[in-house]
């Protein structure tokens, strides 16, 4: 007698034996081997402010390492408003830039930043003002956003590739600013790759409309007639997948008939949810949508109202899984904002370098800077997920071009904050002095769930910060 073929159970393969429809791809990743719930996934943001410390000359920068132990720490005056989120931050302390190319140290800061790559001299296309005199072109390499963005797996904020035709969320990144600039190598940050930017929204309006067409809140009321549609196809499939998960238990080994009830499991758990109307991804049942900004004017006078506008509209996003991978900058190298509401009447890069001790009048706008963080922190901490809050489920770094306002590219002051769903633990003060920060980035790619020890070009296979994770 002829001896029945025993079939492999892949996930892959049991979706093409039963010719799964497309329409439920998107739920597949409730197909896990546990036949438990899908996890709150990662988020990632990128945070940006201008210039480095407060310094009165090469040699007198304010001390902004925080005081106290590993675990048990006070931020130094200029992050005084994060003391309240202490317990779900990290100080990287005493980071190193890893930057360097054309133009002078705001121009490769720049375009090193999130990248550990180096700014090109001008090339076809691309021919900037870096200071001093000095030309550049673009940067050489992606930054950490967009590696993370592309990259896919259970341990990656996404799980399928970036040209699966069913993505998990309708942006695979999102670029926000504040006042950025116009396009030259000083004001652009994010980069695809090798010459390739990425340019923010800078409109918080035209940002709110573009994120937040289609998006229905969790319990928001009727639901829309396309969504419907889809949702009562997906149960179709499911409900003939359920009787036909019996035909192919016959064709399988006994030993795959765990993982054929963990299929079973995952369906069940698809079919409760779209039981539901309307349809809520767990991740996203923090989902609101926050007020629509007013036609507001960029001017000097509307910065702090833009960036609140525009730290609502990521805290949404993230809430509402439009998105998982997003940068928020705010102003650019050399920025040339005045901060009037703290008193002063002089642009903060002027401020910098116009020959007097400005370290008070640059502390207190490097306070503000943090009070803003703060609000960030708060908005995100204030969304329940799980047992946690949006916040846990995030990671946040917070970074800047330069070291201290005098140029100088070490001890750069970077923050994390989030605890990116258990991969890292927060609530430490960690003493990194020297080390290249293009490990900082690549600890960022391996939290994220990406496989590397390398990122940008200055550093090849620097490896991550020892004990950070």
């Amino acid at each position: 007698m002829r001896q029945r073929r025993r079939v492999g159970l892949s996930r892959r393969k049991l979706l093409q034996t039963l010719g799964v429809s497309t329409v439920l791809s998107p739920l597949i990743p409730l197909l896990n081997a546990s036949g438990q719930e899908a996890a709150r996934p990662k988020r990632l943001l990128l945070f940006f402010t201008p210039d480095g410390v407060p310094s009165k000359d090469w040699n007198t920068t304010v001390d902004w390492r925080p005081k106290g132990t590993e675990t048990d720490f006070t931020f130094s005056e200029i992050h005084s408003p994060l003391q309240p989120f202490m317990a779900k931050m990290v100080v990287p302390w005493g980071l190193t830039m890893t930057a360097g190319g054309a133009g002078e140290q705001h121009a490769y800061g720049m375009a090193g930043l999130w990248t550990a790559s180096t700014l090109h001299e001008p090339h076809a296309g691309a021919d900037f003002d870096g200071g001093n005199g000095h030309r550049t072109g673009w940067g050489s390499g992606p930054s950490i956003d967009q590696i993370v963005a592309r990259a896919y797996g259970p341990a990656a904020p996404y799980r399928v590739p970036p040209d699966d035709p069913n993505q998990e969320t309708p942006y695979r990144s999102l670029e926000l600013g504040v006042q950025t600039g116009g396009v030259t190598s000083l004001t652009r940050m994010i980069y695809a790759g090798d010459k390739q930017p990425l340019h923010p929204e800078t409109n918080p309006r035209a940002a709110f409309d573009r994120i937040f067409a289609g998006v229905d809140p969790s319990g928001s009321g009727s639901e829309d007639p396309a969504a419907a549609r889809t949702r009562l196809e997906r149960q179709a499939v499911v409900d003939r997948l359920k009787g036909d998960l019996t035909r192919i238990r016959t064709r399988i080994g006994s030993e795959e008939h765990q993982k054929l009830d963990a299929h079973l499991e995952g369906l069940l758990a698809i079919e409760r949810r779209l039981s539901t109307t309307p349809t809520a991804m767990e991740p996203a049942l923090g989902c609101t949508i926050p007020e629509r900004p007013g036609d507001t004017r960029a001017s000097n006078a509307n910065y702090p109202d833009q960036i609140r506008q525009m730290m609502d509209i990521v805290a949404h996003a993230l809430a509402c899984d439009v998105t998982r991978v997003a940068s928020l900058q705010l102003s650019y190298g050399f920025s040339g904002v005045t901060h009037t509401w703290l008193g002063h009447n002089t642009t903060h890069h002027t401020m910098s370098h116009d020959n007097t001790d400005r370290r008070a009048d640059l502390s207190a706008i490097d306070k503000w800077y943090s009070g803003h963080f703060a609000y960030l922190l708060e908005k995100l901490d204030s969304v329940p997920e799980g047992d946690g809050t949006l916040l846990d489920n995030t990671l946040i770094v917070w970074g800047r071009e330069l070291g201290s306002t005098v140029h100088r590219m070490d001890r750069v002051p970077f923050l994390m904050a989030g605890g990116a769903a258990g991969a890292l633990r927060t609530g430490r003060n960690l003493n990194f002095d020297k080390q290249p920060h293009a490990k900082l980035l690549v600890s960022v790619a391996q939290i994220m769930g990406v496989e590397t020890n390398s990122v940008g070009n200055r550093e090849p296979n620097s490896g991550p910060l020892p004990g950070l994770v």
